[in-house]
This record gives C-alpha cells, sequence and structure tokens, in this order.
C-alpha cells in the first residue's frame, strides 16, 4: 500500500492526518481498531486488513523519516 493511500483511507474514515503526529495516529488506530474488529462488527474485515495495512505504512513512514 502506497503512502497517499494509506492517508485517504485514514481521511475517509475520519481522521485528520494533516495534523497528527506519531501518537494521535496511535489512538486514532485503537479507535478505529475497536469499532471495526471483526468479533464486533463481522462484515468488517476486509476493512480492518486495509485498516492494518494502512497504519503499517504510516509507521513505516515516521520511522524512516525520524533523525
Amino acid at each position: 500500500m502506497l503512502l497517499a493511500e494509506a492517508f485517504a483511507l485514514f481521511r475517509r474514515l475520519g481522521v485528520n492526518v494533516e495534523t497528527m503526529n506519531q501518537r494521535d495516529f496511535s489512538i486514532s488506530y485503537f479507535i478505529l481498531a475497536k469499532r471495526y474488529h471483526p468479533d464486533r462488527n463481522p462484515h468488517s474485515a476486509e476493512l480492518m486488513a486495509n485498516i492494518n495495512a494502512a497504519r503499517t505504512t504510516i509507521l513505516n513512514s515516521y520511522r524512516n523519516s525520524a533523525p
């Protein structure tokens, strides 16, 4: 998943990615994970997989851009 696609997914889910830092992102991820977890919402397994892929992509970009 490309970084632009990852940010687009989080924007669609209502997360302001332009102004968030890594801590804000982690909090947003856990809120989304709780809301869309397949155990709570059986029809969202594909969406949760996309959220996880987007999270991995964004966290890797944070790690790669750290000084």
